[in-house]
């Protein structure tokens, strides 16, 4: 029999990282390219949103436009004061990833060492099999076409249940044959989303099969 096999982004998907960890990060980003780049703030903070925008990473454009070394800013940005009341995440997920069957994996633009840390505090490292950051992509992110191949090849998933909060991550993963689950309280459902969820939560009410 088939096993499901379920693919998790992290940030807003499994915790709620606008209110304090997002914040603590995009500063850190703005920091980081005005000493580095020798710009502004305020044309820091643009870089940074362009960049997101545009590449779905702010590494990525920082990379191609300016030879950023990646190892040395994902370090920086995401060196965080990880307070445990600053993880914010729903109150079911440690009973809905109990119920959950199947080989989990968690697929992010975050760096491997913040994943493992935000995992951990929530409790739920142990229910994942393996973590996708973005140091695999060689600092490519979600959405571009490499970052789901190198999903693909080095976990050796061909076929499962994406889950995210972002439109754009899941259309690239529909294109490689992928299910997808968008989290979202909006009311409208593209046609390349199989499932719109409010919240985490929601995932128990959804009625799964094997793909």
């Amino acid at each position: 029999m088939r096993r499901v096999c379920w693919i998790f982004d992290l940030d807003n998907t499994l915790h709620f990282a606008d209110e304090f960890i997002f914040p603590q990060v995009n500063e850190k980003m703005n920091r980081y390219i005005q000493k580095h780049l020798g710009v502004s703030s305020t044309k820091a903070s643009s870089l940074r949103q362009t960049y997101w925008d545009q590449y779905g990473a702010t590494l990525r454009g920082l990379i191609r436009h300016h030879n950023i070394d990646p190892k040395d800013f994902l370090k920086k940005t995401h060196d965080l004061a990880f307070h445990d009341d600053h993880i914010i995440f729903e109150n079911l997920i440690h009973q809905i990833f109990r119920k959950l069957r199947g080989r989990k994996i968690i697929f992010t633009n975050a760096p491997q060492r913040y994943t493992t840390i935000i995992l951990k505090k929530m409790n739920v490292h142990h229910f994942f099999d393996f973590i996708h950051a973005i140091e695999h992509s060689k600092f490519h992110g979600k959405p571009s076409t490499l970052s789901i191949k190198k999903l693909i090849r080095n976990t050796k998933t061909k076929q499962a249940y994406f889950v995210d909060d972002t439109l754009a991550n899941l259309k690239k993963a529909k294109q490689y044959g992928l299910k997808t689950i968008w989290i979202n309280d909006s009311l409208k459902k593209p046609s390349f989303i199989d499932f719109k969820i409010k919240n985490i939560n929601a995932m128990r009410r959804l009625r799964i099969k094997p793909v």
